[in-house]
């Protein structure tokens, strides 16, 4: 623990070390601004932790961490403007995990006036739109390489053009519980020329780091942000001159009810970031709804501030979790014919190493542990006793499994299992006399 806060220490002070500057203004910046409310309110930090379909849009190397289907939605309202983010992300067992991402950028109802400054009649629309396609690859359990291929398109007024270009990502998850990621955006550089004026969206270095504390509880995580822009001649032609300077970004996540209720915060040189999240999960599925509220001090809070609104669904993909019936145990030691069946739900990238499955009372207590080598069974039973060989006591009990396959990747998932109840309601006897 004090190593993984000493790297991340050292890595915040590294992001003091270059002349801080804002990147608004350059082109493409609706790329490198922010996808969904979780990253907006974490600051917009999220190259080294990049551990959902957003990570198509800030290090598409971070896919590798998916296990299951993941669709992401989310809305922007910006200072005249509004963006619109949507991400999907595929993991396979053998071809890695792909994903597809689509954000748009604009406004409607500008004013449009001609040369002598006389207003039309008919008022213009703006918009830039990205068409994000991404992959990612995992060599090695903990390292994994990812690209993006994007087709950026511009339309203001009646003047439109088209550019392609390529990212490039590394995610490196050693050592635990850091993890660190690096992008080279727009290596392959998109040109747009709507009209006369050729735009060319500059080269961005992402660098970051997260740290993962009081088990995966809370988050830290923080962000470099390097544009690389060439310095220009009087003909306007780039010269081999160019500035560099480091933008900071950082938030923490902590879930407050562990896996249904967490809260953000986040900073960066422009605004003050907040953040909630309220999630939910059964077998195989899951949704949660995103929240982030952006305060822009840079402008001595001024400007108003903005809301973002997102949500997301997880389904199918590669999951473990156990079905339990009856819901309703009362346990008998003397008949073996009356136990809780667990009928076991696994689906691995990689054939199973080991696995084991603990049972919780009311308290957290471990009361039974399962546990062993390759595929689990399919369907197990427990017959409500502890590993002492006692009878467990009358209330609610969850259950966690984890699995580990062969390449060292783990899936885990803890529900409710069933409750115990093996007294029968209070009662009272009424003696009369005589009777």
């Amino acid at each position: 623990m004090r190593r993984a806060l000493l790297a991340l220490a050292v890595l915040c002070l590294s992001l003091q070390a270059g002349w801080i500057f804002n990147e608004g203004g350059l082109p493409g910046t609706f790329l490198n601004y922010g996808a969904a409310p979780r990253s907006l309110a974490l600051g917009k930090a999220f190259t080294g932790l990049a551990d959902d379909a957003q990570a198509g849009y800030f290090n598409p190397a971070g896919l590798f961490q998916l296990n299951s289907h993941q669709v992401i939605v989310a809305h922007s309202q910006l200072y005249g403007a509004r963006m619109e983010f949507a991400g999907y992300s595929l993991p396979t067992r053998e071809y890695g995990t792909f994903g597809v991402s689509v954000m748009n950028y604009g406004s409607e109802g500008i004013d449009a006036r001609d040369i002598n400054n006389n207003r039309s009649a008919d008022p213009y629309a703006f918009a830039e739109n990205a068409y994000i396609v991404s992959y990612a690859y995992n060599p090695w359990n903990f390292l994994a390489f990812g690209t993006n291929l994007k087709l950026i398109t511009k339309n203001l007024a009646a003047y439109s053009d088209v550019g392609m270009g390529a990212d490039l990502g590394v995610m490196l998850t050693l050592p635990r519980p850091l993890s660190f990621g690096i992008v080279g955006q727009n290596l392959i550089q998109p040109t747009l020329k709507p009209k006369n004026l050729a735009e060319t969206y500059p080269r961005i270095v992402r660098a970051g780091g997260a740290v993962r504390l009081l088990d995966g509880r809370a988050i830290v995580t923080v962000d470099a942000v390097m544009p690389i822009v060439f310095e220009r001649d009087s003909a306007g032609n780039p010269t081999t001159d160019f500035a560099a300077r480091v933008i900071p970004h950082g938030g923490v996540e902590f879930h407050i009810v562990p896996g249904i209720l967490v809260q953000r915060v986040g900073f960066d040189p422009n605004e003050i970031s907040l953040g909630l999240g309220v999630h939910s999960s059964w077998g195989k599925m899951g949704i949660g709804v995103d929240y982030a509220f952006l305060l822009h001090y840079l402008s001595g809070y001024r400007m108003n501030p903005t809301h973002k609104l997102g949500m997301f669904v997880d389904f199918s993909g590669y999951r473990v979790w156990i079905d339990a019936a009856p819901r309703l145990f009362s346990p008998t030691p003397d008949n073996l014919q009356n136990v809780l069946w667990m009928d076991v739900r696994i689906n691995t990238r990689a054939p199973v190493k080991r696995w084991q499955i603990l049972i919780r009372n009311n308290f957290g207590e471990i009361v039974r542990t399962f546990q062993g080598w390759e595929t689990p069974p399919l369907r197990m039973s427990w017959d409500g006793l502890d590993d002492a060989g006692r009878l467990v006591a009358d209330g609610r009990y969850r259950y966690e499994i984890v699995v580990v396959d062969e390449r060292n990747r783990s899936l885990e998932y803890s529900g409710t299992l069933t409750e115990i109840k093996t007294k029968g309601p209070e009662g009272r006897i009424e003696i009369r006399p005589g009777e």
